[in-house]
């Protein structure tokens, strides 16, 4: 039986803020909000409310929904060819993330009168997150080049412009709500073209904040922020620049601050290789002899739409690209290693605690994967606990607690794994000093 709405899902921690519930809320009664800990959410006006059920059959977070896809696998998705390539414009490719072939694709589109514009994310500079938005220009789908990593509503997006051509960017949630709308209501125009990327989590905006506070830039002049700037080669730092100051962090910023931030639904998405797009773009990682700095995509065609898109635009000369298996991308992406066994042990995690599994079981069965081993076990255990508990935080003193002894944990447990390591040349180190005595 269907809920009337979508309360339960923010009320478990596992609103995506995709924002499909409010697009398609008839009587105006869901808006996305941040919540304490920063994560955003959809917040359901009861007063407004009319229990119709639309929002619920459309939530990539409700167990009750199963979109539907011609494949058994799951994990991998329909795929029809497989890729490796960068955009032949070094400007797209050097601003871009990795090869910049998503970027070339939306401005070969618009240039050819197929959309008229493309749903992407930039960084709004007032408010320091990331927004979707309809960029009718190829300056303004330049200029959102690269990922922010925190949330952002682009299915609203998209069904606030269903009235034009578009193409859209999104990730796997995002896509598995526009199919569930191309199931439940094919009266709703969705994009022509529905370009994936691989994704392995989002976080909250407060990352982004504690990035800035790192830099030293003035947080209310920030004139650029990118979580990945290929200005020192793929996969590139954090480059953060006010009107006084040009800040480079360490990727290793970023990769410290995952845990603290991370998005407690992300954990156990299965979803990391965009199953429900037309293609899916990504880094190229286990690709070592395409891991340049200057940076390059590894790429799915997943629909016969998305493989013309491809072959048009390399024949036109957009995009370079060389054939690639996709047995290569998957392993690349270690989908049938580290992240099926993080899936599966998180589903455990969750019916343990008896906390609302956002799939239906009978989605995931007979799928072959390794059993996460004891050490894996307990630390997804741990991350989930943490993610679920910041996320539903209400006070605001209470989140900066768990956020701060968060990072202290992670301090110290970066330390024990830095002497573990450094254990074996001090052991060589002693030894010699002895015999030199």
């Amino acid at each position: 039986m269907q809920i009337g709405n979508i309360s339960h899902i923010a009320g478990n921690a596992l609103c995506t803020a995709c924002g499909a519930c409010v697009g398609i809320c008839p009587s105006n009664a869901i808006e996305i909000h941040p919540n304490t800990a920063g994560f955003l959410a959809a917040n359901i006006n009861n007063d407004l409310c009319i229990e119709c059920g639309k929002c619920a059959k459309i939530c990539p977070s409700s167990p009750e929904n199963k979109p539907s896809i011609k494949t058994n696998d799951i994990f991998h998705g329909v795929c029809l060819a497989g890729f490796v390539g960068y955009a032949s414009d070094n400007t797209i490719r050097q601003k871009s993330q990795s090869g910049g072939i998503v970027t070339a694709l939306l401005c070969y589109l618009l240039e050819q009168n197929e959309i008229e514009g493309a749903i992407v994310n930039n960084l709004n500079a007032q408010t320091r997150r990331p927004q979707a938005i309809f960029a009718s220009s190829k300056s303004e789908i330049i200029d959102a080049c690269g990922s922010y990593y925190a949330q952002s509503s682009v299915a609203k997006t998209i069904i606030e412009h269903s009235d034009k051509k578009t193409a859209a960017v999104v990730l796997g949630c995002q896509a598995e709500s526009l199919q569930l709308i191309r199931e439940n209501y094919p009266n709703v125009t969705l994009p022509k073209y529905i370009i994936g990327l691989i994704c392995a989590g989002q976080f909250s905006g407060d990352m982004i904040d504690d990035l800035i506070a790192q830099s030293g830039c003035d947080a209310n002049q920030i004139s650029e922020f990118r979580f990945r700037d290929k200005g020192h080669g793929w996969p590139g730092d954090v480059h953060i620049a006010s009107s006084t100051k040009d800040c480079w962090l360490p990727k290793e910023s970023r990769y410290r601050l995952k845990q603290v931030y991370e998005l407690h639904r992300c954990i156990v998405c299965y979803d990391q290789m965009n199953v429900f797009s037309d293609i899916v773009c990504g880094d190229p990682w286990g690709i070592s002899h395409k891991q340049q700095p200057e940076g390059h995509t590894i790429v799915i065609a997943r629909t016969e739409a998305g493989k013309n898109l491809l072959k048009n635009a390399a024949r036109e000369g957009v995009i370079i690209l060389e054939d690639l298996s996709t047995e290569n991308i998957f392993n690349g992406q270690t989908v049938d290693g580290r992240h099926k066994t993080k899936f599966y042990a998180s589903r455990e995690i969750f019916y343990e605690n008896n906390w609302l599994f956002p799939y239906s079981h009978d989605y995931f069965e007979n799928v072959p994967c390794t059993p996460a081993n004891f050490m894996v076990r307990k630390e997804l255990k741990e991350r989930l606990t943490y993610s679920r508990d910041l996320y539903l935080t209400s006070s605001g003193e209470d989140y900066l607690k768990k956020v701060n002894l968060k990072k202290k944990k992670l301090r110290g447990s970066f330390i024990q794994r830095v002497m573990r390591r450094m254990m074996p040349y001090a052991g060589a180190a002693l030894k010699k000093l002895s015999i030199i005595k």
